[in-house]
């Protein structure tokens, strides 16, 4: 709230301390007209009016957007800029919609239809190297289209996947039972990496949404190249005893 002749001033302030930027605009604000009223207390030394007087003063009210990494900065400059020896201001945190395309997971289509052989060998390479790899549950042969994916353990979304029309899910720390009784009833491709190579693709991403968020505040961001994958090893299965079914396939 700012008396309105100095209304703009106080907006060139804000702007160029970071606030009023929308997408491809700049200094945007939105300035209501109003009258302030209020009584000086002793102690206190006006801008305006006289103390233990009721004052009233033509003010405009600035309403301006800006990113949480700007709040102390614009702050700063409100006060600095603002003629008032106690400017009243207000600030509120903007939540997002909510979205129908938000959620756990994520579905898509394959440019060119492959096997799930081919498939998962292309996940191979896509996701960092571990020990256990990509276990894959349903005939090698079977041609994928659409692909569900969820990093991490993604277990209880199965049915959403087979539901969604996904031939195939990618996610990780699949359960035997769960896996078991899918492939009774459809014929729906399982593919099981490590969990945390499942989460890490998305890390660069998340750190440029970092960067984005913070910029201005003097703060790095950088991608761990920690593994905490704790499977260090594998060995495959030497026995002589064979499954009926020739045992599993290994690519």
């Amino acid at each position: 709230f700012i008396p309105s002749e100095t209304a703009q001033l106080i907006v060139d302030a804000l702007s160029d301390a970071g606030a009023g930027a929308i997408g491809g605009y700049s200094r945007a604000a939105f300035l209501n007209e109003g009258t302030g009223t209020f009584i000086p207390e002793p102690g206190s030394n006006p801008v305006i009016g006289a103390v233990g007087c009721v004052e009233e003063v033509a003010e405009s009210r600035i309403e301006m957007v800006f990113p949480r990494s700007r709040r102390d900065a614009i702050v700063r400059a409100l006060r600095a800029a603002h003629p008032y020896e106690e400017p009243a201001y207000n600030i509120v945190g903007l939540a997002s919609l909510p979205s129908t395309r938000q959620g756990l997971g994520r579905i898509g289509v394959l440019e060119q239809p492959q096997s799930l052989r081919e498939f998962a060998a292309q996940v191979s390479r896509g996701l960092p190297a571990t020990a256990g790899g990509v276990r894959i549950a349903g005939d090698p042969d079977r041609e994928i289209r659409t692909v569900a994916v969820c990093g991490g353990s993604g277990g209880s979304l199965i049915e959403t996947a087979r539901c969604a029309g996904a031939d195939a899910f990618l996610t990780s720390d699949l359960r035997h039972h769960l896996v078991s009784e899918s492939r009774e009833v459809s014929d729906l491709a399982l593919l099981d990496a490590s969990h945390w190579a499942t989460e890490w693709p998305w890390l660069p991403v998340a750190a440029q949404l970092l960067r984005q968020d913070l910029a201005g505040a003097m703060i790095e961001v950088t991608v761990s190249a920690r593994r905490t994958d704790p499977w260090n090893a594998a060995m495959q299965a030497t026995s002589t005893l064979e499954a009926p079914d020739g045992g599993p396939q290994h690519q």
